[in-house]
């Protein structure tokens, strides 16, 4: 079997997920599978990473680039196999989300000049008769930055619910965001503060954050999303029998059966 990799939409939400189907892929055989843009922005997919079992495998990327052509691609045993383009479209050019994507917060982003600062993990030591310090050289990091965005009171509400949650953050924009990657998450540091927009000269009901934060990896990259639920399908088979779903799939193999939409069949 040759291997194969494509990408579609998934009508389950607003952002819109992917749905990533790597087929072919030899049981034993490591791969992985990454989502990128046009401006050399790239990203992992969640669960791309793995070993096969010869089965296909179905990943669900709810963190993409918004607005853009996204083109996922699979490394398997050193080779590159590369999806169709796919667009997620989207009314707002950037928002904020959880993890699993269950909170979405759309957002405007004020001007701040979006500062990010690297961290370097090189020292200096000071030795008396010494001209020069002998110095201790290490890998810096990305470091962090800080945002400063406006909220409607819609949004107020998920923006509150996403940093009590008190877990990592997707970044998500359209990729012409000055010179920031298309994709990052971060993890808010401090004590995220917020206060009513003044800009609309009347009783706002706008918030403008600040929010200090670093740079962080996913912290279960091996976790795989599922854009439909068992309640899904539940709610899906409430009124039909088994017979009836027998000859909905007749023809279909099981491949197939694990990558329908079951949110959509009603």
């Amino acid at each position: 079997m040759t291997v194969s990799i494509t990408a579609s939409l998934v009508p389950a939400g607003s952002p819109e997920p992917v749905q990533v189907v790597l087929a072919g892929v030899p049981a034993g055989t490591a791969y992985t599978v990454t989502g990128t843009t046009g401006d050399g922005s790239s990203w992992p997919v969640p669960g791309g990473v793995g070993v096969s079992s010869g089965e296909q495998v179905v990943l669900v990327d709810n963190r993409s680039a918004l607005n853009a052509l996204v083109t996922y691609q699979a490394v398997v045993a050193g080779v590159t196999y590369i999806a169709a383009p796919v667009t997620v479209s989207h009314a707002r050019r950037y928002v904020l989300q959880s993890l699993d994507g269950q909170i979405v917060a759309d957002f405007v982003w004020e001007i701040d000049g979006m500062p990010r600062d690297l961290v370097s993990n090189t020292v200096a030591f000071d030795v008396p008769g010494r001209r020069r310090p002998p110095v201790r050289y290490a890998p810096g990091g990305d470091g962090g930055g800080s945002l400063r965005i406006r909220t409607n009171r819609q949004n107020t509400v998920r923006m509150r619910d996403l940093l009590r949650a008190g877990r990592p953050l997707v970044l998500r924009t359209d990729g012409a965001i000055r010179d920031l990657d298309a994709v990052d998450l971060i993890h808010v540091v401090g004590k995220p503060s917020n206060v009513l927009w003044a800009g609309d000269g009347g009783l706002s009901t706008q918030r403008v954050w600040s929010l200090e934060y670093v740079l962080v990896d996913d912290p279960e990259p091996s976790a795989a999303l599922s854009a439909w639920t068992w309640d899904d399908f539940d709610a899906a088979m409430a009124t039909r029998t088994w017979d009836e779903h027998d000859a909905l799939f007749a023809s279909s193999a099981w491949d197939q059966w694990d990558t329908y939409p079951w949110g959509q069949l009603l």
